[in-house]
């Protein structure tokens, strides 16, 4: 057991007021020292902490000074291992050389609302780091993370800075299904690059019928923006699916699966370096841009564009009153008699699913599921929200179609 000490330098004033600890000078934590505090923490303007020792924190950290380590060691570890949820704010500049995330509180346990800085390796344990307008995590070379898994990770995005290969450890959620979706990039040859990587579990505000003549489905319902902010230079991008979030349909053959980006204009696909790794679930391209990546699969046939108006399609209000009660595309059925048609959630799960057999009357969607296609159990009556469809014309000549519906109640 280390011997739980405080360790003097240069000058330190600690004042415990009204339940919380502060710091007003230089205070130092030597290595081989254990401190733990029980109440919330500030660093005033004018203080400043050195961590070269392990220092666990059971509530709030609030850092308007300095908060470090010493840049020639490899110790220091700061653990937020609260039992209620716990916030990381201040104005200061704090930076980590080893950090643990472990609160048992709840699934979205730390409110990250300032910019943190890792050197070392980030232990994720419990709890999800919810990153606020101004939150981030910022990583540095010789930087790493373990244990990232939907009970810890970074909600939605993460810098890096350096000249390494890195693996950022974000994810998003929805209600109570919490998902990680690891983005990897190559190692830039320039030290002073600085990445950024959000992802989102949600729709993309992108027009998706825009694309590359080979492209056939687009995941429309998660997308990563991924960013160089410091050069033009490329690299090899690896994104991950998932059978939480990722539609059947996108990785049903993953020998088709692609990386798609949106370049302003129209989707296009990262044709070079591609490999598809169907264990990890992951597929690696070299990036010809940034943006705005998804996963999409590939689809050669199909060459003419649909002759349906689907803008009159986008809504329907399933309320029993006799108007407007499915969701009808007129004409479709009288142009393309075989059609088929899927409608996802805002999970990518399938809730309606019908092929037409040259039937006039088709049986249009009521709003309801079985309940075995989604998230929420035995629901029948699915809830008021966007949707998202896709029409396979089944003629051997008309490029499918995707689109975005409103259930309305």
């Amino acid at each position: 057991m280390k011997e739980k000490i405080f360790l003097l330098v240069i000058t330190c004033f600690v004042i415990v007021v009204k339940a919380q600890m502060t710091n007003i000078g230089s205070f130092y934590i030597s290595e081989n020292t254990l401190i733990s505090v029980h109440e919330d923490i500030l660093i005033k303007d004018y203080g400043a902490i050195v961590n070269d020792g392990d220092l666990y924190l059971f509530k709030n950290f609030t850092n308007d000074g300095k908060f470090k380590f010493t840049n020639d060691k490899i110790t220091g570890l700061t653990s937020f291992v609260g039992s209620d949820s716990q916030t990381i704010s201040g104005r200061g500049t704090s930076s980590f050389m080893l950090v643990e995330f472990d609160n048992q509180s709840a699934d979205l346990a730390f409110n990250l609302d300032k910019e943190i800085e890792i050197a070392g390796t980030t232990f994720f344990e419990k709890g999800i780091l919810k990153a606020g307008e101004q939150g981030i995590v910022t990583y540095f070379n010789g930087a790493t993370n373990i244990g990232v898994s939907n009970k810890s990770y970074v909600n939605n995005k993460v810098q890096k800075r350096g000249n390494e290969r890195f693996v950022f450890p974000v994810g998003d959620y929805h209600s109570k299904t919490f998902v990680p979706r690891a983005v990897t990039i190559s190692a830039p040859s320039d030290p002073t690059t600085n990445f950024y990587v959000c992802f989102n579990w949600e729709k993309a505000n992108i027009d998706f019928s825009t694309k590359e003549e080979d492209i056939g489905l687009i995941d429309m319902n998660e997308f990563w923006d991924v960013q160089n902010k410091s050069n033009d230079e490329l690299i090899t991008l690896t994104l991950t699916w998932s059978n939480l979030t990722t539609p059947e349909d996108i990785y049903s053959d993953p020998s088709k699966i692609i990386i798609v980006r949106w370049n302003g204009e129209k989707w296009i696909k990262e044709r070079e370096g591609v490999k598809i790794d169907s264990s990890r679930k992951s597929i690696t391209a070299n990036v010809s841009g940034y943006g705005i990546f998804t996963l999409a699969c590939e689809k050669k046939r199909g060459t003419i564009d649909p002759v349906i108006d689907f803008s009159v399609s986008n809504s329907f209000s399933p309320d029993g009153d006799g108007i407007n009660d499915e969701f009808v595309i007129p004409g479709l059925a009288e142009a393309y008699p075989t059609f088929k048609i899927k409608i996802y959630n805002r999970y990518g799960n399938i809730v309606y699913k019908y092929s037409n057999n040259n039937q006039l009357n088709p049986i249009w969607w009521d709003g309801k599921s079985d309940g075995r296609l989604t998230l929420t159990g035995k629901t029948k009556v699915m809830p008021a929200t966007t949707y998202w469809y896709v029409v396979d014309f089944n003629d051997g000549k008309t490029k499918p179609y995707q689109g975005w519906l409103y259930l309305n109640k």
